[in-house]
């Protein structure tokens, strides 16, 4: 697998790039706009639904949450298209999908079945309790990945402010 550093960027050709709709999901969009302006690239825009689900004891191990997924998925689709149509607008080619699993397992199937050149993802930037508890979605992208991820970092909200952003 190539790395960042020994890769060109302007040969990408397919970049993907996962959404939950948060602000550090529209700052990994933006660079993998600006990105794929310059290569010319196919934005592969993907949203993740987690079906809601809580652990039993054996022999059931795992049982789902009934929710109203259609109200879900329409809002899901709703996030999508404003997302695609801001790639669009910028002139670039974007395809999306909408899937339904485990994030990270579902981000990198996705990478490897369209074959992405690249991954551009944000991260929430959780740390202690918060981070032990739920893991980080990069950090199992990054594991598991068949091509180089670029994560960008959340940005912070004083930094912005200090700017005048």
């Amino acid at each position: 697998m190539a790395s960042l550093r020994s890769m060109d960027l302007r040969s990408v050709k397919r970049i993907l790039v996962p959404t939950d709709f948060s602000d550090p999901s529209a700052e990994a969009l933006a660079t993998a706009m600006a990105l794929a302006k310059g290569a010319g690239s196919v934005v592969d825009l993907v949203h993740v639904a987690v079906e809601a689900s809580f652990a039993l004891p054996p022999p059931i191990d795992v049982a789902t949450v009934p929710i109203d997924m259609a109200k879900v998925m329409e809002r899901v689709t709703d996030g999508l298209r404003a997302e695609e149509k801001r790639v669009q607008d910028a002139g670039l080619r974007c395809d999306t999908a909408m899937l339904v699993g485990r994030p990270d397992a579902e981000i990198v199937a996705r990478a490897t079945a369209t074959g992405a050149e690249l991954i551009v993802m944000g991260t929430h930037g959780r740390s202690g309790l918060a981070h032990a508890l739920l893991g980080s979605v990069a950090e199992r992208v990054v594991q598991h990945a068949p091509c180089p991820v670029l994560i960008v970092p959340k940005r912070a909200a004083t930094s912005a402010a200090s700017r005048g952003d």
